[in-house]
């Protein structure tokens, strides 16, 4: 019998990168493990862009304006969602009916929706429990409540490390519905087609020498700690230079990027923190692939798509010293204090003594190909079970 599973998708690609990725690495790995056994529907508004459906000609894209905000089919959606209403989300029970929808998995928080379907809920962090001073009180209790309705509104839920779950159990101690931790695994990039190290450097001015930084301008991702070893290192004596690529806009603190761009004008270094913004995404993977190293100085993760992606490439990685990255163990890592420039600056500094790994170790694609099923079997144990 045919599981047909949907998934709904309630932000922009260019968004939220690592969401994007989240997706295509699940939707590969039950694709690889169950083939035409089950089919996956995305249910996602109008106006949202995604070019999932390109990508996966397996995948089911289904717009629906019930998904499109402040569309009337979506306002009427929400007052059958009210608490008052004795209604239970009539609207999209129906379109679920329709649709055949066996499983709704990793979808938005939901109330009972009255088409009888099990709801298997995605809570990727509890970032608000951790760092709670970059939201605004009515920010902070939005995305509290939000996890709690996920919590109340889901069968079963999916949290992507057991970091998260620990989070869970302090988070609500109530909960006694499944819990599953299912650890991601992102798609090795495809050497062929990717820009050469000329090309790159070509268009955007670089040194053959450099460090990749592929996060998202969030004041969470801690960019700040990069300059400030990268001054330490200028101080010294030591070239390097870090490529920055990601969305410079944070919308929780707007003057973020511009406060860190002054800082590397005040310390001399922005000649050495590159940043490119928001390429193609096939740039970045080349950007990376070329790349001698790879950083994430964050303060906080649900679990890495960078480290990932970056493990599946057999890159070295220099990693903050937090819970997800420990967990997530990528071979060979090192690890540097969240605000400690001077291990950073050390850890960077010993990479560059070592020569550039320039092609994956022979045994990664076997690796990523059994780790990929492994992702893939896993959850379909979560959505059978269900």
């Amino acid at each position: 019998m045919t599981l047909r599973i949907g998934f709904i998708y309630h932000f922009d690609d260019r968004v939220w990168q690592g969401g994007k990725n989240y997706f295509a690495s699940l939707f590969n790995a039950v694709h690889a493990v169950a083939g035409n056994t089950v089919e996956l529907v995305l249910l996602t508004g109008h106006r949202t862009q995604t070019t999932l459906g390109a990508e996966f000609p397996f995948l089911q894209v289904v717009r629906t304006p019930l998904l499109d905000r402040r569309h009337p089919l979506w306002l009427l959606r929400q007052l059958g969602r009210m608490p008052s209403s004795r209604r239970d989300d009539p609207l999209f029970g129906r379109l679920l009916q329709r649709l055949r929808i066996d499983l709704l998995s990793h979808s938005e928080p939901l109330r009972a929706h009255g088409s009888g379907v099990k709801t298997l809920g995605w809570l990727p962090d509890f970032q608000f429990m951790h760092l709670p001073e970059l939201w605004s009180p009515p920010e902070l209790e939005r995305v509290r409540r939000g996890c709690e309705n996920v919590c109340r509104g889901s069968d079963a839920l999916v949290l992507s490390s057991h970091a998260a779950l620990s989070d869970l159990r302090r988070f609500a101690p109530w909960f006694d519905k499944p819990a599953h931790v299912l650890h991601f695994v992102s798609a090795p990039a495809e050497a062929d087609g990717l820009r050469s190290a000329v090309s790159l450097r070509a268009q955007h001015g670089l040194p053959q020498v450099y460090f990749h930084l592929p996060n998202q301008f969030w004041n969470h991702k801690n960019h700040g700690v990069v300059v400030e070893a990268l001054a330490l290192l200028k101080a010294d004596g030591s070239d390097a230079t870090v490529v920055c690529t990601g969305n410079t806009s944070d919308l929780r603190r707007p003057g973020y990027f511009a406060e860190l761009m002054e800082r590397c004008r005040a310390v001399g270094v922005e000649d050495r923190f590159r940043v490119l913004g928001m390429v193609p995404y096939r740039d970045m993977q080349a950007l990376m692939l070329r790349a001698h190293a790879v950083i994430n100085p964050s303060r906080f993760e649900g679990w890495s798509t960078a480290v990932e992606e970056a493990r599946t490439m057999g890159k070295q990685l220099l990693l903050s010293d937090i819970a997800v990255h420990r967990e997530q163990a990528p071979p060979g890592a090192i690890y540097f204090g969240v605000d400690d420039p001077t291990e950073l600056a050390a850890a960077m500094r010993a990479t560059l003594a070592r020569p550039r790994i320039r092609t994956p170790p022979p045994d990664l694609q076997q690796s990523y190909a059994t780790r990929l099923r492994e992702f893939g079997a896993g959850y379909l144990q979560i959505a059978r079970a269900l």
